[in-house]
């Protein structure tokens, strides 16, 4: 079949070329739907694909998106299913749009400016970057981008959000801490220990906020803080030696907690309904557990969707109102979470 050109698609529209390209490029808010909905069949009937190096020259557009997964180490899990969820969305939105995702994991400012002078992107994705390395980073990134899961120091807040092409989305993490241990005092539990990744705990990020929420809902049903029921991720053993101290454990990603539990249940002497778990994110295996793990459900395809969406905003040059973005997250109750007292000693 000839491949046909968008100079035809217009005269078999009855439209111009400029209309066409910017049906293509979804920036036709001011084309009626009738000739959106016409230029689109007629898209769809000859099989038309864009030809992108064209269309980058012309808008002076790489189509190109940069996923930068931020860590301290050179050994971020790519694995992590919350990792590859949010990836997924991004992805989505991104191929639905025609634009590419070039995933990259850095470390350092030097890692993003290597980038972007290998690479031309039209925007970034920067997931993960703690406050302390911030402003730091933010300054060397040359095109608009959107951060997730990444929180500011008060003092950063005035200056970055002057810049316009900058924005959050974050989960209200204190929210979702704070649902997850209120569920867990209401189903009788009062020694709670808490698991999580390396954290600062004075530093703003998702893991600070998730402790603070556990810390407030201590104080206030006046119960005990016991700092030695804080773990980290290398603290299983620790756990296992200490299970008689507390009831319940609120681990702060569904990817730990599955760690954790098949870490002790490969303890021969260990009854999983001794010890209720509650996680974050809700990730795709969660519900196939055993137990089935109660979980605070983050949705990361669709926090994947969010950013994506707000970048293309800011690219096609949008006015955006809102530069953070807080989004919910909802409990789900499974059996890992049991009432106090029906099969606990």
């Amino acid at each position: 079949m000839t491949r046909i050109t968008i100079r035809q698609i217009a005269e078999e529209a009855g439209v111009s070329m400029t209309t066409v390209s910017n049906v293509l490029n979804k920036k036709a808010r001011r084309v009626s739907e009738d000739k959106i909905k016409l230029i689109e069949e007629i898209i769809a009937k000859y099989n038309y694909i864009p030809n992108m190096n064209a269309r980058s020259l012309v808008n002076s557009s790489s189509r190109l998106i940069g996923l930068l997964y931020y860590s301290r180490q050179d050994n971020f899990v790519f694995s992590d299913p919350f990792t590859s969820e949010l990836l997924s969305g991004i992805e989505k939105e991104s191929k639905k749009n025609g634009y590419f995702v070039l995933v990259h994991n850095v470390t350092s400012v030097q890692d993003i400016l290597t980038l972007q002078k290998n690479w031309n992107f039209d925007g970034f994705i920067i997931v993960g970057v703690s406050s302390f390395k911030l402003n730091e980073i933010n300054k060397v990134v040359s095109k608009p981008v959107v951060y997730i899961d990444t929180y500011l120091e008060e003092s950063d807040k005035e200056h970055i959000f002057k810049q316009k092409d900058r924005l959050f989305v974050n989960t209200n993490d204190y929210q979702a801490s704070y649902m997850a241990m209120q569920h867990l005092i209401e189903c009788g539990h009062r020694e709670i220990a808490f698991l999580s990744f390396d954290f600062e705990m004075d530093t703003p990020s998702v893991i600070q906020s998730r402790y603070q929420a556990y810390m407030d809902v201590l104080l206030e049903n006046k119960l005990t803080k016991n700092e030695f029921l804080v773990f980290g991720e290398k603290d299983f053993h620790k756990i296992y030696q200490t299970l008689d101290q507390f009831s319940a454990i609120l681990v702060t990603s569904d990817y730990l907690a599955a760690r954790l539990v098949k870490y002790l249940k490969n303890r021969s002497s260990y009854k999983m309904e001794k010890t209720s778990i509650i996680g974050f994110d809700d990730i795709y295996f969660s519900e196939l557990m055993d137990p089935g793990l109660t979980t605070i459900r983050l949705n990361p395809s669709e926090k994947g969707k969010v950013a994506f969406t707000e970048l293309q905003r800011m690219l096609i040059g949008d006015v955006i109102e809102d530069q953070f973005i807080l989004l919910e997250g909802e409990l789900i109750v499974r059996e890992s979470v049991q009432q106090k007292g029906r099969n606990n000693s």
